[in-house]
This record gives structure tokens, C-alpha cells and sequence, in this order.
């Protein structure tokens, strides 16, 4: 019993070296299953089995260093204030993907402008749109130990909130021109499964971070999650429209039944949220006094 034990973790911690030599002849192995003339013989049955292997031994490998990557990362000290700072951890992921909403935006735009592109100009526009919403949360977040007033920070939840009326407008443009016009997002080769792999990354993440940061209660944190699920939504229904355009082209009949119907979901729970987060800040502003100290209370 001792000796296949042994055998056993020998299979799976043959030792870096070979892990990596695995990897590296799995990667190969499936390059020319898919990739060339063998995928027509039973070539790709041994690669399957190869392909296993390679990531069995790669997670074995991986896993021991996972668990001590906590306590390295805290010994960064930025990375140790991303971890504990939850205003900090939230404002460098909107700084973040300002940075490239901008760039798309300004690439789109430039396209609109070369082209004569109303597609490329709606995406442009909607990605500037997308900028003032995550700026504006960005100037709304506390400048290191100073923290707004209650009734500063559901002030700016509700203008967050009325922010997403103008890009729900925008969306629905877009999702008109998509549905309507067959416009739409392609991505070449099997770039499109990454795109797959991101999209539903982007949604689960969302939703696990709207029900997380909740328990704060912070009205602000709110708000630029609620911006991140719209981003998630809108992502899931661009990836739709390039699965249909690689996947569903010969059917246009399919395309237009179900863009119309996520594009209809999407624009209605954008609204949904906008006009929820409007009504409840405005109901707890109502409810909130200020205090002789320029604060508030309830």
C-alpha cells in the first residue's frame, strides 16, 4: 500500500522541472489536435488524456504556493491596503477601469470620425458615459481618513443614480442598432472564449461584490457597485452578440429573438436599478437631519 502511495505522489509531484515540461507538451499536444491535419485522427484522444495530466500535476503544483500567497501579499504594503481598505480596494478598481474606458472610448471615437461610423460613434458615447459615472465616484470617494457626511454620500449615490438614466438611454440606442441593424461585436478565432471566460467572471463578481459590500453600508461603495453589475450585464450581452455573429450567423431569425430579449432585460434592470437608487436616497434623505456640527443624524 506504502509503494503505490508512493507512486501515486510521485505521478503528481513529479518535481517543477517535469510540471512544467508537462504543461508545455499538453499546450503542444492540443495545438496540433486542434490546430492541424491530426484532428482527424485518434491523435487527439492521446492529447485529451495528455492535456488531464499536465493540469492534474499543475494544480498539485500550484496549490501549496496559493496558500501562502496571503501572507506574502500583506507584506506589500500596498497590497496589504488594497486587502483591508475596502474604499481603497473599490476606488483602484474604478480608477482601473476608468483608464480603459477612456481608452476605448477615444479609440472608438476616433473610429466613428475615420469611417463615418454611427455604430463605432453610439460606442464611443456610451464609454464616455461610462467615464462621468466612474469619475464622478471616484471625486465622491474619502480622501484618506475624512469620510463624507450620510447625507453627502446618498447625495451622490442619487446622482450616481440618475447618471445610469443617461446610460441606459445609450444602451438602448446600442441595443437597437444591434438588434435592428445586425450590428454587433466579433472577435477573431478562439479569442472569443476568452472573451466567454471574462464576461461570466465579470457577472459573478458583480453580483458576490453587490451582496458583499452591502453589510457596510456605505451608500457610495453601493453606488459603484451598482455601476460594475451594469458593466457585467452589458459584457454578458456583448458576448452574446458575438457568439450569434461566429455561432448563429445562418439564422437571423434566432439572432433577432434573442438579442430582442436580452437586450430588453438588460435596459429594463439598468432602469430598474437607476430608479431604485434615486427613490431610496431620496426617501433616506428626507429621513436625515443635520446635526449642530454640520453632520447628520437620523
Amino acid at each position: 500500500m506504502e509503494r503505490w502511495k508512493a507512486i501515486l505522489k510521485k505521478l503528481l509531484w513529479p518535481g517543477g522541472r517535469w510540471a512544467i515540461l508537462m504543461v508545455l507538451l499538453s499546450a503542444a499536444a492540443l495545438f496540433l489536435a486542434f490546430g492541424t491535419r491530426l484532428r482527424e485522427t485518434p491523435f487527439p484522444y492521446a492529447a485529451y488524456c495528455l492535456s488531464a495530466y499536465g493540469l492534474t500535476i499543475f494544480v498539485a503544483a500550484i496549490v501549496p504556493a496559493l496558500r501562502q500567497a496571503p501572507r506574502f501579499l500583506h507584506s506589500i504594503p500596498l497590497a496589504h491596503r488594497y486587502m483591508t481598505d475596502k474604499y481603497f480596494s473599490v476606488w483602484y478598481g474604478l480608477a482601473l477601469s476608468f483608464i480603459i474606458n477612456l481608452g476605448f472610448a477615444m479609440l472608438k471615437l476616433a473610429y466613428a470620425v475615420l469611417y463615418s461610423s454611427f455604430w463605432e460613434g453610439g460606442l464611443a458615447i456610451y464609454n464616455m458615459l461610462l467615464c462621468v459615472v466612474r469619475l464622478y465616484l471616484l471625486a465622491s470617494f474619502p480622501k484618506g481618513q475624512k469620510r463624507f457626511s450620510d447625507r453627502e454620500e446618498w447625495r451622490r449615490y442619487r446622482m450616481t443614480g440618475r447618471l445610469l438614466f443617461l446610460l441606459d438611454a445609450a444602451l438602448a440606442v446600442i441595443s437597437t442598432m444591434i438588434v435592428l441593424r445586425g450590428n454587433g461585436y466579433l472577435y477573431p478565432g478562439t479569442l472569443v472564449y476568452a472573451m466567454a471566460c471574462y464576461a461570466f467572471y465579470s457577472l459573478a463578481l458583480a453580483i458576490i461584490n453587490a451582496i458583499k459590500y452591502r453589510r457596510f453600508n456605505s451608500p457610495v461603495l453601493s453606488a459603484a457597485k451598482a455601476v460594475n453589475l451594469t458593466t457585467a450585464l452589458v459584457s454578458m450581452f456583448s458576448l452574446e452578440t458575438a457568439l450569434i455573429a461566429q455561432f448563429g450567423a445562418d439564422q437571423p431569425q434566432f439572432r433577432l429573438i434573442m438579442t430582442s430579449c436580452t437586450a430588453f432585460a438588460v435596459c429594463v434592470t439598468v432602469l430598474g436599478s437607476a430608479v431604485y437608487m434615486v427613490r431610496r436616497s431620496r426617501k433616506i434623505l428626507m429621513e436625515l437631519k443635520p446635526d449642530e456640527r454640520g453632520g447628520t443624524k437620523r
